[in-house]
């Protein structure tokens, strides 16, 4: 990184559309009607420079901002600063959102996030976008030419690519990035921004594969999201040729209360609620996890099998209040139907 930073020092890199005032961050605290408060909403305005990775590095630290979201309104700056800050976002465990501060809390106005600006929202875990908000790509470009050009391109190719690549956005986006016009800026659409996971909205990729421990082999499905992190577990009950399915739900602090309140439970599949009727464990805590299980009848079992999305509802003392958790299936159905049969049949 050193020899990045010097090299694009020497040679006065320049990015289409960076002349933003200098950078604004502000801290908005966030207090809800029953007078609980969250984590506060920060806001970065401006010019993105190295000067901006200290001055949140220091904000980080002293108003204990991790796992709060960032929202950016910029038109870029210094691409290494962009990532540096980037770097520090997905350390702190930030999530970041395009917008600027609104007239309430949570409630954010339009904002624009272009040049290195995109590179700073690639940081964040969680990334979401408004419809009326601006994602801005271009290529770089020296203001003069030199012999050292190439060497610079390359370099910054590479570091960008790489940071792209450990960010968990497709590198496609920096070939997006170079194939636009010199003097240009090209406006990502929502459905690209989503193809290139620039943006994911909340929700992680689901992961599902069978897996062994302590002599134990089972399917296991999970995905993480904003609200939290939800697991399937499905596995053989000896002797019965049928499958348990076991839930797991990690809701953070209100894991404590949502064991507490459940009354019912459910299946769920893709958007529907299939009650259950006998419960094999209610609703307990292990380590950092809500767990329940229960014996899926014949009927649940054909809608797994044929199921786009997994999940379990924890419903309180209204049918329609509920905790939960749906894990994204597409594309794994034939594993899911080769472990039930599995199960089943032997």
């Amino acid at each position: 990184m050193q020899l990045l930073r010097h090299l694009l020092t020497s040679a006065t890199l320049a990015l289409i559309a960076t002349a933003a005032s200098a950078n604004d961050i502000q801290v908005v605290p966030v207090t809800h009607t029953d007078g609980s408060s969250s984590q506060p909403e920060v806001y970065l305005a401006g010019e993105i420079t190295e000067e901006t990775v200290t001055q949140l590095s220091v904000l980080i630290r002293e108003r204990k901002l991790q796992s709060s979201i960032l929202y950016l309104d910029s038109a870029g700056g210094d691409p290494q600063a962009g990532m540096d800050l980037g770097d520090l976002l997905r350390r702190s465990n930030i999530n970041t959102a395009v917008g600027k501060v609104g007239r309430a809390p949570g409630r954010p106005a339009a904002g624009k996030c272009q040049s290195a600006c995109v590179l700073t929202y690639a940081g964040g875990k969680f990334r979401f976008i408004d419809p009326a908000a601006q994602l801005g790509i271009h290529r770089f470009y020296r203001r003069t030419a030199t012999a050292t050009d190439l060497d610079v391109a390359q370099v910054l190719s590479a570091a960008i690519t790489a940071y792209l690549i450990r960010m968990d956005i497709d590198p496609a986006l920096f070939q997006r990035m170079v194939k636009v016009g010199r003097g240009q800026m090209e406006l990502l659409s929502a459905r690209d921004a989503l193809a290139l996971n620039l943006v994911n909205n909340g929700l992680l990729p689901a992961r599902w594969g069978i897996e062994g421990k302590s002599g134990s082999v089972y399917l296991r499905g999970e995905q993480e999201t904003w609200n939290g992190t939800g697991k399937i577990i499905m596995t053989c009950v000896p002797n019965q040729k049928t499958i348990k399915i076991s839930a797991l739900y990690d809701a953070g602090a209100q894991n404590a209360s949502i064991a507490k309140s459940t009354v019912t439970y459910s299946l769920r599949v893709n958007q529907r609620f299939i009650p259950i009727g006998q419960m094999l464990a209610k609703a307990s805590i292990s380590g950092s996890y809500l767990l329940a299980s229960f014996i899926p009848t014949d009927p649940m079992m054909w809608e797994i099998n044929a199921a786009d999305k997994i999940g379990f509802g924890f419903h309180a003392g209204q049918a329609e209040t509920f905790y939960g958790f749906l894990v994204d299936a597409t594309g794994e159905q034939d594993l899911i139907r080769s472990w039930v049969k599995h199960c089943t049949e032997r």
